[in-house]
């Protein structure tokens, strides 16, 4: 790896670590709100990618299952539920966006280790989705001025982290092993960036629990 991202990695868990600890600070006035359960999932994944790290560091064959069935569907489940379900107020939205991700979910289950490009469809149209909220999102802040406030807004915080991350570095995760074989300078930036930009993301969470009003 180069400096940059041997900078980056090593700052992942720290980064998220501060995250999950600033989240825990201000519990206390989320627990009334929806937004507890931001906290919840904040420290949850910390915890997870911990004990990914470093718990798994004997059996790193292991590590591509407690991501895939474990980890990735949390994310997405989450977030599908927290823009969608809280943030649109549509339940319809969130049952269908999870009807959907879990089909292909199901299909990445059954041939994990036969067809690569099925684990590939599955987690593009997890980010296809949750992308499509996060437009809405934006959509719905336009129109009802929301965004001139943006510095308390919660969710804006949370929409340009997934924005940057989720939808950033989809090429990354989907076409990963053509662009290492066939295109390694393109695949090496495109790791920079999204060392780099889960860094990011977790700053953004903090700037949300730091800044942003919650709303019941």
């Amino acid at each position: 790896m180069t400096t940059l991202q041997t900078i980056s990695y090593n700052l992942v868990t720290l980064t998220e670590a501060i995250c999950a600890l600033v989240a825990l600070f201000h519990l206390k006035e989320l627990k009334n709100t929806y937004w507890k359960w931001f906290v919840a999932y904040i420290v949850t994944i910390a915890v997870l990618d911990i004990f990914g790290d470093y718990g798994l560091d004997y059996v790193p064959s292991f590590r591509k299952y407690f991501y895939s069935y474990l980890v990735i569907p949390l994310q997405f489940i989450f977030f599908y539920w927290l823009i969608g379900m809280k943030s649109l107020k549509s339940k319809q939205l969130f049952l269908i966006s999870c009807g959907i991700y879990f089909v292909f979910f199901f299909l990445h289950f059954l041939i994990l280790d036969k067809i690569r490009y099925v684990s590939s469809m599955s987690y593009s149209v997890g980010v296809f989705l949750l992308g499509l909220m996060v437009y809405l999102e934006f959509i719905k802040q336009i129109k009802s001025d929301e965004i001139l406030d943006f510095k308390s807004n919660k969710m804006f915080y949370i929409n340009v982290a997934v924005m940057l991350f989720y939808v950033g570095t989809l090429p990354f995760f989907a076409f990963d092993k053509i662009l290492f074989e066939k295109a390694y300078s393109i695949w090496n930036n495109y790791f920079s960036f999204f060392l780099l930009s889960v860094n990011i993301m977790y700053l953004l969470f903090i700037a949300s629990f730091i800044w942003g009003k919650p709303k019941s």
